[in-house]
């Protein structure tokens, strides 16, 4: 029993020391960035349903507001229309076998009565596959699952030594826009 315990102790330790030699190379990109835009109404036409703003640079500017804006009435001169668009990308190695090719698409307005706001997000996961690796231009050919192929231009050059023709790749692309109304400044 011992002479096994042994045995198995010495492979052990020599996959750990094998592990350690050739460091894993994992492949996990995440970026994501923001924007946000303040405006203050200048004048709301309930009639024609035109807003009138004015950005923060004195520039004013009019807006139809549709429909689906349900709280029109509540917004007045000198609220302040706030508008935030976001985008985050993530990229990692595809688990074996694994295929994705999704989109989610949420929307949410104010309820009656409040504030109008409205919110939009949409999220694509796809698998792709890295057809060719041009390390000298720093880009990546991917097979999409449409069957085009796209090129894309690799920040960190880094990235290209975790990947090799023929690997398939998660990209998740997520987009958000909110815009809400704040009351006047007293």
């Amino acid at each position: 029993m011992q002479k096994y315990m042994r045995m198995l102790m010495i492979a052990l330790v020599t996959a750990n020391l094998w592990g350690c030699a050739e460091p894993k190379k994992d492949l996990r990109i995440e970026k994501s960035g923001m924007v946000s835009v303040t405006a203050t109404v200048k004048a709301v036409d309930l009639q024609t349903r035109m807003v009138t703003l004015q950005a923060p640079n004195g520039k004013t500017f009019t807006l139809h507001a549709g429909k689906e804006v349900i709280n029109l009435p509540q917004v007045k001169a000198g609220d302040e229309v706030v508008a935030v668009y976001s985008e985050a990308l993530a990229v990692r190695m595809a688990k074996p076998g694994e295929v994705r090719d999704e989109t989610t698409q949420r929307i949410g307005r104010a309820t009656p009565g409040s504030k109008p706001g409205a919110f939009e997000t949409i999220e694509r996961t796809i698998t792709a596959d890295v057809k060719d690796i041009d390390k000298t231009n720093k880009t990546v050919s991917l097979g999409m699952p449409d069957g085009g192929v796209l090129i894309v231009k690799v920040q960190d050059p880094a990235n290209l030594e975790k990947v090799k023709a023929g690997d398939n790749i998660v990209i998740t692309y997520t987009e958000a826009f909110v815009v809400s109304i704040e009351k006047a400044k007293k």
